[in-house]
């Protein structure tokens, strides 16, 4: 588990890294990439003949893209801006740029002292593309630095400085220079051309980004908790008391003021007061009311209300607290890190909320409800299903999380299947442990609550978990035995029994009983058995039952040997013993239950003991008789007599 917790954690790490980079990478390629002007006169000479309408809707789907597209990265930079100022990404890295840059120029230097003007133009070419690049990072860096304080003059200002940046660049010259090197074949040439194209492409994209960011500021626009509830007005009216004014001139040290500490105590009073009314009156209220009238619904509302109460205590003081420091901390945002925490606690508490309602909707409805109906319901399997579901949720919700904090989900999924083989073999024992559940519960070998025995161990199934089962052994101990090891060892389920738990017994009458009695006393004994109403008989059980089993089972077995009915009752004298005539009473009793067998055993013993005393025959034991010769023990005395 070590092993797997590492490995999973180095995946988390190697893939969150710059997905929003990744994607600018992806945007610029898809939609901003230049052709060669063949492509685009064939392009223009194939759409001559194409109608008007059809260029619109062209140009309309490509402009919806870009628009979409644009779209994405504003949110992505608004939820996730550590991930924008990461350094290492596929788009710009800061340090390298710099020796990019300085190689660049010393090129430059020495081609131009040399004359060799094309190679000074592809250096220039490439030292833009470059620069380009880093105004680009350095402009969404801004922005996810700075986009919660950004009003709109000093946003159109950031925008304004950028496009001077893209009319400083020399296009028309790089652009004539392109053209020519597309007739040509050299190195230098084709380098031409390729930087050309990388320029163009990073200045086609930007300016069209900072043209819609232009047209539409307000999707920067941060709105606070503190603004929304308009705790912005109430804080600058009690800062402008005179009293408390003096006071800020202290707390202004500790970057505080008055107006927003109070309000601070205020809203952690009222969020205490409201988790206060919803754990205590309201619970009481709604409990109250459902009680009024207690059917399965009802039942299922008051296992959620229990569940969900204290989640809901603490999503309130939650949602407070982070109001409270909103506005402590206003009129700056709030940083990310805690945003990030808050909504981790957010997470869990709706994750746990799913989670009980799972559970009550299994053990509280759907159980209850499978009970009347079915009795042979497996409670592992409805185990299995709801764990899994639980898992579920769980996985969903850190996967929410992983991907609030920038993690490249789908290169985590893909690296989890590349990894799998390797996860196998580190968890191989669990694996084969979750294996042997699904075999115990897909065979039927037993369920939670049946008495097994193994060679090792002896008890009753308490769980059967993903891992390994539980068994209360009889002297009260719990004894844990991975599911692997009880999948594929024999074992004894005693409980897999539906009709006879064996009575089987040797009595033995003394060797002077007689023949005629004993024979009537056999008789008398197998009418008792016939007779007595816990002792099973193919009369007794019911046939019809285990026929419409059998045809529901819909295999070729015996019905007794697949439901356990043991009906077999045998009386008959069974052997000569050393000190015995032994009579063999086989049969089974109608309970399965070792309290109602023990009793029913018990009712058999003496109505045998009643019978054999009507006969005048008696129990036998284990004896000795000593036969003493007289004529023998006179000779001995006499040698004695005689020696001495």
């Amino acid at each position: 588990m070590k092993k797997f917790l590492l490995t999973f954690l180095a995946v988390v790490f190697l893939f969150a890294s710059s997905g929003f980079w990744e994607r600018v990478v992806e945007i610029e390629k898809s939609l901003y990439t230049v052709e060669t002007e063949g492509k685009k006169s064939l392009s223009s000479e194939a759409n001559a003949t194409a109608t008007a309408e059809s260029k619109i809707e062209d140009a309309s789907s490509l402009v919806d893209k870009r628009v979409a597209e644009f779209n994405q990265l504003i949110s992505m930079l608004k939820e996730a801006p550590y991930e924008v100022k990461a350094e290492k990404n596929p788009f710009y890295d800061p340090k390298e740029a710099k020796r990019e840059r300085a190689k660049i120029l010393a090129r430059i230097g020495v081609n131009r002292e040399y004359g060799y003007d094309g190679a000074v133009m592809r250096d220039r070419i490439a030292l833009k593309s470059l620069e380009t690049r880093g105004h680009i990072y350095r402009f969404f860096v801004t922005l996810a630095d700075e986009w919660t304080a950004l009003d709109e003059k000093s946003l159109k200002d950031l925008i304004e400085s950028e496009r001077k940046f893209l009319r400083s660049i020399p296009l028309e010259e790089f652009t004539a220079a392109y053209r020519s090197s597309l007739k040509q074949k050299d190195k230098i040439s084709v380098q031409i051309v390729q930087n050309y194209r990388n320029l163009k492409m990073h200045t086609a994209f930007y300016g069209d980004f900072l043209d819609y960011l232009a047209t539409n500021p307000s999707l920067l626009h941060y709105r606070s908790l503190a603004a929304m509830f308009r705790l912005d007005q109430i804080i600058e009216k009690i800062n402008g008391v005179e009293v408390f004014a003096k006071i800020n001139t202290y707390l202004r040290y500790l970057r505080l003021d008055m107006g927003r500490v109070l309000i601070f105590f205020l809203i952690m009073f009222i969020a205490w007061g409201a988790s206060f009314i919803i754990y205590h009156r309201l619970y009481a209220f709604l409990k109250k009311q459902i009680l009024k009238k207690r059917d399965e619904l009802d039942e299922l509302l008051l296992a959620n209300l229990d569940g969900i109460r204290k989640p809901l205590y603490l999503l309130v003081l939650a949602f407070g607290f982070e109001l409270g420091l909103e506005v402590l901390m206003y009129p700056s945002p709030m940083p990310e890190n805690i945003g990030l925490l808050f909504y981790a606690i957010y997470l869990s508490i709706g994750a746990y909320i799913v989670i009980v309602a799972i559970d009550s909707l299994f053990f509280d409805y759907l159980i209850k409800r499978g009970e009347i109906k079915n009795a042979q319901m497996r409670q592992e399997l409805v185990n299995l299903v709801l764990s899994i579901l639980k898992i579920t949720v769980v996985t969903i919700a850190i996967f929410m999380l992983l991907v609030k904090m920038g993690v490249n989900i789908t290169g985590l999924l893909a690296s989890l299947g590349i990894g799998g083989l390797a996860i196998a073999l580190a968890a191989q024992n669990t694996l084969s442990n979750f294996f042997g559940l699904l075999k115990i519960i897909f065979d039927n070998s037993f369920s939670q609550g049946d008495w097994i025995e193994t060679k090792d161990v002896e008890g009753t199934v308490v769980e059967i978990g993903f891992i390994s089962t539980f068994i209360r052994t009889f002297d009260n101990a719990l004894i844990t035995v991975p599911n692997a090891t009880l999948a594929n060892t024999p074992l004894k389920n005693w409980s897999k029994r539906t009709v006879g738990r064996r009575i089987k017994m040797y009595i033995g009458v003394t060797y002077g009983s007689k023949r005629e009695d004993l024979m009537k006393a056999l008789d008398e004994i197998r009418e008792m058995l016939e007779n007595h109403p816990g002792i099973a008989t193919p009369q007794k059980v019911d046939a019809q039952l285990l026929q419409k089993r059998t045809r529901r089972e819909r295999k070729l077995v015996s019905a007794e040997e697949k439901f356990g009915v043991k009906t077999t009752l045998l009386v008959y004298l069974d052997e000569f013993a050393d000190s015995s005539v032994n009579i063999l009473i086989y049969a089974f009793s109608k309970t399965v239950n070792w309290r109602e067998w023990l009793e029913i055993k018990q009712d058999v013993l003496l109505k045998i003991w009643e019978i054999l005393d009507r006969n005048g025959l008696e129990f036998a034991f284990p004896s000795e008789s000593l036969y003493f010769d007289p004529e023998n023990i006179k000779r001995s005395f006499k040698q004695i007599n005689s020696t001495s």
